[in-house]
């Protein structure tokens, strides 16, 4: 039957997929935390993940981690302000959403001072994760998929790397000698804002190579090492086949250069926060300066105390952000 006889017979049901309501599926490529899968609220989210080397398509070997610092502008009144931005400063260019946020933050005035709290900031680091264990999503085991986190698990790779916890140096991306992760995270609430607080996340304490996961029979495997304590080249291609087996590749998250309707979005988002018109207050933002990005814990709380933009400590206010 050839597929144009329900176009003629009117039998068009099975193409109303639309009215609908589907299901957002968990398995998109994007390794998710969500607090409101948690059974037992004490207990928190536990899961078991192991960060992975980025393995290209073509067989090199990337950067472990995409770095990427992001704003996010929360006008409820004016929906169609919102949105992400990825802000000029990955590309070592000014930033006008930077600029925006410290000249209110400063500018004395209390309505400016309120108002900046709805320009959002965030450095977020992307990686691959091999899934091992998930109570939440038992679906997810063994897939590999992107991890999206911040600046308090970035400080536990890197405690790891310098040996600040065991004595031992780890790369934890190491497939021979690296270490699980096991991911806990509780709620909390700031003001206003609820999130997850992963500070009681940890490394195994011993490394291991990197589990291979069977689909067919559902387990895990670890990689033998052979007597010069590497893989073997019989099994690397193998090793490479399961690294690339996945649905999403890292450098799709990447930041990318703001084009010529963000600014003007970006325009009418000053011109609304500020009421004035966006040109005015341009030349008030030359006078910020916005070299290093700091902004600190007040800016979620609605510090109204002036703001240098000098300091370098930043934290991860909204993992999941």
């Amino acid at each position: 039957m050839s597929e144009l006889d329900d176009l003629f017979s009117g039998n068009l049901d099975n193409k109303m997929d639309f009215l609908t309501e589907q299901k957002t599926s968990t398995n998109d490529g994007i390794y998710k935390v969500d607090l409101s899968k948690v059974k037992d609220k004490k207990k928190g989210w536990r899961s078991v993940v192991r960060f992975l080397p980025n393995l290209t398509p073509e067989g090199k070997l990337g950067q472990s981690a995409i770095e990427k610092i992001s704003h996010y502008v929360d006008i409820k009144q004016e929906k169609e302000l919102s949105g992400y931005f990825d802000s000029p400063k990955n590309f070592g260019e000014k930033c006008p959403l930077t600029d925006l946020y410290y000249t209110m933050l400063n500018s004395k005035n209390a309505i400016l001072v309120e108002k900046a709290k709805q320009l959002k900031y965030s450095k977020k680091y992307f990686s691959y994760i091999l899934v091992i264990e998930d109570e939440q999503q038992p679906e997810l085991v063994g897939k590999i998929l992107v991890y999206q986190y911040g600046k308090t698990i970035k400080d536990k790779i890197l405690a790891e790397k310098n040996g600040d916890i065991s004595g031992e140096p780890c790369n934890v991306f190491d497939i021979t000698k690296g270490k699980d992760f096991v991911i806990v995270a509780k709620e909390i609430q700031t003001g206003d804002e609820t999130y997850p607080d992963y500070k009681n996340s940890m490394f195994k304490p011993n490394t291991s190579t990197l589990s291979l996961y069977s689909k067919d029979k559902q387990t895990f495997k670890n990689v033998p090492l052979n007597d010069e304590g590497k893989i073997d080249p019989s099994i690397q291609a193998k090793v490479k086949d399961f690294l690339t087996d996945r649905e999403v590749e890292l450098e799709d998250f990447a930041p990318k250069k703001l084009e010529e309707k963000d600014f003007a979005k970006i325009n009418e988002i000053t011109a609304f926060l500020t009421g004035k018109t966006s040109s005015s207050f341009a030349s008030k933002q030359s006078e910020v300066t916005s070299s290093d990005l700091g902004f600190d814990e007040d800016m979620t709380t609605g510090s109204e105390s002036k703001v240098s933009s000098g300091s370098t400590d930043e934290d991860d206010f909204f993992d999941d952000f």
